[in-house]
């Protein structure tokens, strides 16, 4: 089961693809501990997203809301959420993370399935996410199918893909009756929209110097504006997500690549490679050459 990593292409961009056209669905194992960051940082995706904590104590993050699951606890989070995970204080946690495209279970566009109980539910932003106890019924059965999921995905005998689809289309049914239908109906959501801009921006153009004004520009904040509502909505400063998600991608390279490390550093967006040292062992404790004697191992 592989690590939650990035995948880096030729360009050096982020690529990560969840499964693959012909079957869009995966499931990764998260030892938060091994990511380079010691957490994963604020993202999000097209994808829905089920984790199931294994070992420890998991603090999630969900947009603004602030979630504490411990293990055999779950966690569902809806398409496009931007969201972050972190070992609660003195813990090593883990998490299954198991991640398929809405089209998987939407049959197609314009389908009966899809315009009924697919769409409406992913792109109403009421639904961000639903906690998954062993103590209420519904969400007990959600856990124990996303467990058969994981048996399944991980075996893969004759059929597999056929049983991990109907077991979602279970824990999506159970979904809609016991929880989706008690959210009123909303698909506007300015806020979290532009969070969610400023970081495809940064995301996409972390090789590059990344001016402030151009960050306002893409969410149409001012400069002190688009600082201040970014902090108080993702806990961190921009400068400091832009060298976390620079360090992620560094990290990538290090371990796929022979570039040299003025190269990767380069690359990254770093200013020099002195600079990226430092900040990279500040971030990690070792020198990024350090680092990459891992792959080796």
């Amino acid at each position: 089961m592989p690590e939650i990593n990035l995948i880096i292409d030729e360009n050096k961009k982020e690529a990560t693809q969840h499964g693959s056209f012909e079957f869009p669905f995966v499931i990764y194992t998260t030892r938060i501990n091994n990511h380079i960051l010691g957490f994963i940082d604020w993202h999000w995706h097209k994808e829905l997203q089920f984790c199931i904590v294994t070992r420890g104590t998991v603090h999630f993050n969900v947009n603004s809301d602030s979630l504490i699951l411990s293990e055999g606890e779950g966690l569902f989070i809806n398409s496009g959420q931007l969201h972050k995970a972190e070992n609660c204080k003195d813990t090593d946690s883990s998490f299954l993370c198991v991640d398929f495209h809405p089209d998987f279970i939407s049959s197609f566009i314009g389908s009966v399935i899809n315009a009924k109980y697919i769409h409406p539910y992913i792109v109403n932003t009421n639904i961000q996410y639903c906690i998954l106890k062993n103590d209420i019924d519904w969400q007990s059965m959600i856990l124990k199918n996303l467990l058969a999921i994981y048996k399944e995905y991980t075996n893969k005998a004759s059929g597999f893909e056929l049983q991990i689809h109907i077991l979602l289309l279970e824990i999506w049914q159970t979904l809609i009756k016991s929880y989706f239908t008690s959210f009123a109906y909303n698909e506007l959501d300015n806020e979290t929209s532009r969070f969610k801009n400023i970081i495809s921006y940064i995301n996409n153009h972390y090789m590059d110097k990344i001016e402030l004004a151009d960050l306002a520009h893409e969410v149409n904040l001012s400069k002190s504006a688009c600082c201040r509502e970014f902090k108080r909505h993702m806990k961190c400063t921009i400068f400091e997500y832009i060298i976390n998600y620079r360090l992620v991608v560094s990290a990538e390279l290090l371990l796929k690549t022979d570039d040299s490390i003025a190269d990767i550093a380069y690359q990254c967006g770093f200013g020099s490679t002195s600079y990226f040292i430092e900040k990279f062992k500040k971030k990690t404790g070792v020198s990024p050459l350090v680092y990459r004697k891992r792959k080796d191992k």
